[in-house]
């Protein structure tokens, strides 16, 4: 069996739900992984610029089964005609390569990670036995205008096409179910051996941490507000950043550059709580933050605003809302009160790890009996 993977991230990057569904097909019996880099499906922003490539390189170690394929193409994918260019210009020895390896499709499966027409090409041309769509995020709404039109359109077309979609969030869930396709929901989890054993909490100064992107979702105003009112509270963000902070922050509040993946649990040892605070909108309700199973793996009560996955975590221990308080202090001193025993922490690290998500619950079952049905026909 082989796979043939689309993928939104690059595979240097940092570890996340792509790695981790490729890997559960190598243990689920896949002799072989392609793995198809991504390249810019939308067209340029002047924000592009100014982003730090270096990010995408975490020296991640990759399973020696898996080829990297990068794919050369011009950023104009959206506009008329954007696709067929690339195709005819650049993408002849990228198909190649993908052609060859795919052979007669007879052991062949089709993953796309993220819509794009490249992968919508392969789905419609390529011998290929059975196929998947993984679906992250609301793609489309990352984007806006023909960017935007274009997104909905692959990642329309690539759902009504493929055998199954799984889908990370129960808002993307209902969204493919309601269209009447092959939907299994498969929230995101963490990679639980990447954190040392649990440790009772100890710092004795109150920080509230933020570890990740920094982008037009993050709520700036709640942020800042929290600062204002509760001075004696250390604020530390930590990520990239591809929207500008407020040109004058609080003296209580501080941010840092992106870290290397292995450099997050030292940084999760300092905070006291962890910090998800999300704008709720059309982007974010299709969200399950990996931050939330990192936090609180880490033993980390979480402060987040009640948007995608999130708001239907009410009664889940160790959870507070910010914006269903009217009082910002009372929501965070009660997040400062909690403290997780040794046994809840291990029972939480079982329970969300990437491997018990993928192989235990078994999302890939329809995908594979479907697989193992059309080898027998």
């Amino acid at each position: 069996m082989r796979l043939i993977y689309f993928s939104p991230v690059p595979a240097s990057s940092y570890t996340q739900r792509s790695h981790f569904s490729v890997q559960t097909w190598l243990e689920l019996g896949a002799d072989s992984v392609l793995w198809i880099n991504p390249y810019p499906c939308r067209l340029p922003l002047w924000n592009d610029f100014k982003r730090v490539r270096g990010l995408y390189a975490q020296g991640t170690l990759l399973d020696s089964r898996i080829s990297v394929l990068d794919v050369p193409a011009l950023p104009i994918e959206p506009l008329p005609g954007g696709s067929w260019l690339n195709r005819h210009l650049l993408w002849r020895g990228a198909w190649q390569k993908i052609l060859e390896f795919a052979g007669d499709g007879q052991n062949t499966i089709l993953g796309i990670g993220r819509p794009s027409a490249l992968g919508l090409i392969a789905l419609r041309e390529l011998p290929h036995q059975a196929s998947f769509y993984d679906a992250m995020d609301n793609f489309p709404e990352f984007h806006h205008g023909l960017s935007r039109r274009a997104a909905k359109y692959y990642e329309d077309a690539v759902a009504d096409i493929v055998d199954l979609v799984l889908a990370s969030s129960t808002y993307l869930t209902i969204k493919f179910m309601r269209r009447g396709l092959c939907v299994q929901k498969v929230l995101n989890a963490y990679p639980m051996a990447t954190l040392p054993p649990w440790q009772p909490y100890v710092c004795p100064d109150a920080v509230l941490g933020y570890l990740g992107c920094i982008g037009s979702w993050f709520d700036w105003p709640l942020v800042m507000e929290l600062a204002r009112r509760l001075p004696q509270v250390r604020l530390e963000l930590v990520g990239p950043r591809h929207v500008s902070p407020p040109l004058h922050l609080p003296g209580n509040m501080r941010l840092y550059p992106a870290c290397k993946q292995s450099e997050a649990a030292g940084l999760l040892a300092r905070f006291s709580a962890g910090l998800i605070p999300f704008k709720n909108n059309a982007l974010t309700a299709g969200v399950d933050p990996i931050k939330y199973y990192e936090y609180r793996a880490a033993g980390l009560p979480v402060l987040s605003t009640s948007f995608g996955e999130m708001a239907l975590r009410t009664m889940e221990d160790g959870v507070y809302f910010l914006d269903q308080s009217n009082d910002l202090s009372s929501a965070v001193n009660e997040a400062l009160k909690h403290r997780d025993d040794e046994s809840t922490v291990v029972r939480f690290r079982r329970n969300h790890d990437w491997r018990e998500r993928f192989i235990t619950a078994a999302p890939f079952g329809s995908l594979l009996n479907s697989f193992a049905q059309r080898r027998i026909a």
